[in-house]
């Protein structure tokens, strides 16, 4: 079997507990190396154009300088490097600003250490791009969310709480005991039933429709 390289990543985020917990997680991987950090948007920038990652993560809300600032930074210097923008919000003015600012993705940080390598893993090989890990950067349409109330049922609810929690099909399928066939089932007919098309947009419609909290 081919041996490739390990991923480059870079991290941006001013949370210690993260930094530490990434830092210890990719500790003697072999297919993907942390080659470094920063605490801040200033410090981010210096850094990652010194030694270019192949992926950056970066937080959104930074001291200094904010990570929309950071991305946009960082995209004109180095088109090619992918960006993953790291946020605890899913109002649609920071989706837009971190899409608007060159980010090839948004991930809410309430995802898993463990599920974030794992999104690492295979967004840095092309392969899944459709990784219930990454939230994709659509912005979804506030008409939309101001239709009349959807019907949602009770286990439809509870794999959108999940879903909103960061977790992943596999995790789902774990936590309330149904075949992955069955939860991807479900979440086909949630996003039918919201009128979207991904992860991200299904959370922040069943939010702006009460569905859940």
């Amino acid at each position: 079997m081919e041996k490739h390289d390990p991923v480059k990543v870079f991290l941006v985020d001013d949370h210690p507990l993260l930094r530490t917990g990434l830092r210890f997680t990719l500790d003697g991987m072999e297919d993907i190396d942390l080659i470094g950090e920063a605490s801040d948007g200033f410090e981010g920038v210096e850094k990652i154009l010194k030694d270019p990652p192949d992926i950056a993560l970066i937080d959104i809300d930074l001291p200094g300088i904010s990570g929309i600032t950071v991305i946009e930074m960082v995209k004109k210097k180095l088109r090619d490097i992918k960006i993953l923008a790291l946020s605890s919000y899913s109002e649609k003015s920071y989706v837009s600003g971190a899409m608007e600012a060159g980010a090839d993705g948004y991930m809410l940080k309430a995802i898993s250490i463990t599920a974030l390598v794992d999104f690492l893993r295979d967004f840095s090989r092309g392969e899944n791009p459709a990784s219930p890990y990454l939230l994709d950067l659509a912005v979804p349409d506030e008409e939309k969310d101001e239709q009349e109330p959807v019907h949602i049922t009770p286990r439809e609810k509870q794999i959108l709480e999940l879903i909103a929690e960061g977790k992943s099909n596999k995790q789902i399928s774990s936590e309330i005991f149904l075949s992955i066939e069955t939860v991807k089932t479900h979440i086909k007919k949630i996003f039918s039933k919201l009128e979207v098309k991904n992860r991200l947009e299904a959370v922040v419609a069943a939010r702006n429709r009460k569905v859940i909290e």
